[in-house]
């Protein structure tokens, strides 16, 4: 069981690094279709495998199933090192809260896992006797997930799921620290000399993603985040970042799969003034609304005092007040006639929210991408 490795890469005509896929095996499949893979790649796949998506175990399939090549390198995630814990380590009473938890809106392997030995959903009644059967059943895959490694280096990168300790020699870093680093994407320190790829974090969570969920560059201190939110934020892709040698240097690309429903622009928009950069930020949600418009609204985040136009659909109440309620950014998105653009929500009343064939998400009239 080796918990570091490292490879020279001279041989692959590229480096793919994929991140944070949470059990969405379809929109996976669509990025490995997307990639054209060969044996001349090389596929860092850099954790977080199960849970919020439905799709853990076909997505901790074909996990496995690419594995076996030599050309894929699979490291663990924060997410992946549950399954332990659901099958040995837990105490009863922790895992079924934490599987409640999950049901809220998201999906959980464990209870996938029991739906297809027939079981119904885990209780306190039933919960010994389905983990004991998932603990046979799946005794190869709890062994697969516990014995991956934290990360990977080659010549210039470094691959880990979460961040690194901020010391030289990234090894001496903690699990913890590897795997579950909040921080780390938007303020760790990284002083080994090369360059940190991470997931983990969504990148939406920083402002300097901007209106995108495209992997993010910290080029001040040699850091990369790729986690495109799926299964974590409402509106999201999965995403890959493709390295490829660029004389003596590197050139950095993204490729993304989703599932939203495409269309066409029907006519040209472009914004008669731009709204400034405004969007919900974990944990910066609460809000408070300055002045009511007719599709938006300006609001400040009590949390970092940020002021911006929200899209009236996108924000809502609970028990501390006014909120987003939907992963939503301010920004009027410039179209030109038959642009291709992904729907990300046609239901808010005179605008509809799209993402660009680069990744940028907006708002533009509802008839630029409506018929009626």
């Amino acid at each position: 069981m080796e918990r570091y490795l490292q490879r020279k890469t001279s041989q692959y005509r590229r480096v793919i690094a994929v991140s944070d896929i949470h059990g969405n095996a379809s929109v996976f499949r669509s990025l490995l279709a997307n990639l054209h893979l060969t044996d001349d790649d090389l596929l860092v796949l850099v954790g977080d495998y199960i849970n919020r998506g439905k799709e853990s175990i076909e997505t901790l399939r074909i996990v496995m199933d690419l594995a076996q090549r030599e050309n894929v390198v699979v490291l663990k995630g924060n997410m992946d090192r549950l399954i332990d814990w659901y099958l040995w380590r837990g105490e009863e009473e922790e895992l079924l809260a934490h599987f409640a938890d999950y049901r809220r809106g998201w999906g959980v392997l464990f209870d996938d896992w029991a739906a297809e030995c027939g079981f119904p959903l885990p209780n306190a009644e039933n919960f010994a006797e389905i983990r004991a059967v998932l603990q046979k059943k799946h005794a190869a895959e709890a062994s697969f997930i516990r014995d991956l490694p934290f990360g990977l280096e080659i010549e210039d990168h470094i691959f880990v799921h979460a961040g690194i300790a901020p010391v030289t020699e990234w090894r001496a870093s903690t699990e913890q620290q590897m795997l579950k680093n909040d921080p780390f994407l938007a303020h760790g320190a990284n002083p080994t000399g090369k360059t940190v790829v991470v997931g983990h974090t969504p990148v939406w969570n920083s402002m300097e993603s901007e209106n995108t969920n495209n992997p993010i560059f910290f080029h001040d201190r040699h850091v990369i985040g790729i986690d495109g939110g799926i299964g974590v934020k409402d509106f999201s892709q999965l995403n890959a970042l493709v390295i490829t040698r660029d004389g003596d240097g590197y050139r950095y690309e993204t490729c993304f799969a989703d599932e939203y429903p495409r269309t066409v622009a029907r006519r040209s928009f472009v914004p008669e003034c731009a709204h400034s950069l405004f969007k919900d930020m974990w944990p910066d949600y609460h809000l408070e609304r300055l002045e009511v418009g007719a599709d938006f609204s300006y609001c400040r985040l009590t949390g970092s005092g940020r002021e911006g136009w929200a899209k009236n659909e996108h924000i809502g109440t609970d028990e501390n007040g006014w909120r987003f309620v939907r992963s939503s950014v301010s920004s009027l998105l410039p179209v030109t006639v038959g642009e291709e653009l992904a729907v990300l929500d046609g239901t808010c009343g005179n605008f509809a929210y799209v993402k660009n064939a680069s990744g940028r998400i907006g708002w533009v009239p509802r008839d630029v991408v409506d018929a009626k």
